[in-house]
């Protein structure tokens, strides 16, 4: 393993990556990072973009702790051509690319959604995964592309339910287009895309939101592929609301302040955190 570069991973955590990838890369994999420098300027137009240092330090660390992993950085605004081409819009993304499949991730996937990226790299250097072999027919039998845009954030407990079944469809079904964007990192984005509720799918132009199981995507995508517009009915749908990074921060920041409060009034002095992850938080 060479040197270990800067980043946002601690000793025992890359060495607890480590032994990850080692278990699950076999092909290459390589990790292409867009970004383009910050904006002096917030815009209310634009997302600030304010992990893309942060992701390209990540993946360069990464690249260090396995011999198939390769790393090309680019810069959105020097590449804009070959950016618009491959579709990239936003800073910091990040392209995995393995044995002609490829996933988009917007934003910087960390928290709880880091090990679920892992597993999708893994997926991608077997060029197999756990789906059923029902499902791998189905997605093997598509007649036409569909293209599947996922809004995720670390803050519900869906979305890292969904990531890695939205990898493995994407490496298991070749007409699978696959975007993830970590929408907690893009509120104007989201804003945008009037994205009020996690995870959201939006696959062919068609809004889903809601958690899925392995065969109601399935039977959807097939759908989907064949022209049609009926949406599959689902035993549950369960979402939960949106929430920000900045929202994120402030609701931990209001939890820890009313726990000290409760603990003062009792007489107590000890230290308390929220249960909620807020990225480039310790």
């Amino acid at each position: 393993m060479s040197a270990v570069a800067q980043g946002p991973l601690g000793r025992a955590e890359l060495a607890e990556i480590s032994r990850a990838l080692r278990e699950r890369i076999r092909l290459g994999v390589s990790l292409e990072v867009w970004t383009r420098p910050a904006d002096e300027i917030v815009s209310p137009e634009r997302d600030d973009g304010r992990h893309a240092a942060e992701t390209l330090a990540l993946m360069r660390q990464l690249k260090t702790l396995h011999p198939a992993l390769t790393l090309t950085p680019y810069d959105l605004e020097k590449h804009a051509s070959r950016a618009e081409a491959a579709g990239i819009e936003h800073s910091p993304t990040v392209v995995l690319r393995a044995g002609g499949r490829s996933v988009q991730i917007v934003g910087m996937l960390y928290g709880p959604l880091f090990p679920p990226m892992l597993d999708i790299m893994g997926f991608l250097s077997m060029g197999q995964t756990p789906l059923a072999p029902e499902t791998r027919a189905v997605l093997g039998a598509l007649p036409a592309d569909v293209q599947v845009e996922a809004f995720l954030t670390p803050f519900d407990p869906f979305s890292v339910q969904m990531l890695p079944l939205l990898g493995a469809f994407a490496v298991d079904g070749k007409r699978v287009r696959l975007r993830i964007v970590e929408a907690s990192q893009f509120p104007v984005l989201a804003g945008q895309r009037l994205v009020t509720e996690v995870p959201l799918l939006v696959m062919n132009g068609q809004r889903y939101a809601g958690y899925w199981t392995e065969q109601e995507l399935a039977e959807q995508i097939r759908g989907l592929a064949e022209g049609s517009d009926e949406k599959v009915i689902r035993a549950r749908v369960v979402s939960a609301e949106y929430v920000s990074e900045d929202e994120a921060r402030r609701i931990a920041m209001e939890q820890v302040q009313a726990e000290q409060a409760q603990q003062t009034q009792a007489g107590g002095g000890s230290e308390t955190s929220s249960g909620l992850y807020i990225p480039g938080r310790d």
